[in-house]
Parts: C-alpha cells; structure tokens; sequence
C-alpha cells in the first residue's frame, strides 16, 4: 500500500512539474507581449508627451515675450 502511494505522489509530482512548466511559458510569452507593446506604443506616447510639453514651453515663452515687447511699446 505504502508503495502504491509512493508511485501515485511521484505521478502528482510529475504532473505539477509540467503544469508549472506550461504555465511559466504562458508568462513569459506574455512579458514578451507586454515588452513588444510597451516599445512600440507607451514609449512613443511617452515621448510625444515630452515633445508637445516642450513646443507648450516654447509657445508659453513666445507669447510672454510678445506681452513684453507691447508692454515696452506702449510705455516707450
């Protein structure tokens, strides 16, 4: 009896270990997804959001500048 329960934890065991397996290679396809995904969309994104804060930058300086010279336009 003792040997049969032996076989049948060793079988549970084997069985665990190609489960586990399976499952690790499902989650490493999906890191490489996720990876893939993260490269060609939030990086980009990321980088036309640093690109328009400076063109927001630059046209935020233009129109002080603009206020400045009218400014000195007018009291001059």
């Amino acid at each position: 009896m003792l040997i049969a329960v032996g076989i049948y934890l060793i079988l549970v065991l084997h069985e665990a270990r190609i489960t586990f397996r399976r499952a690790n290679r499902i989650l490493d396809h999906a890191d490489s997804i996720i990876e893939i995904l993260d490269d060609k969309i939030a990086k980009p994104a990321g980088s036309l959001f640093g690109v328009l804060g400076v063109v927001k930058e630059v046209m935020d300086m233009f129109t002080e500048f603009k206020g400045k010279i009218k400014r000195n336009h007018h009291d001059g």
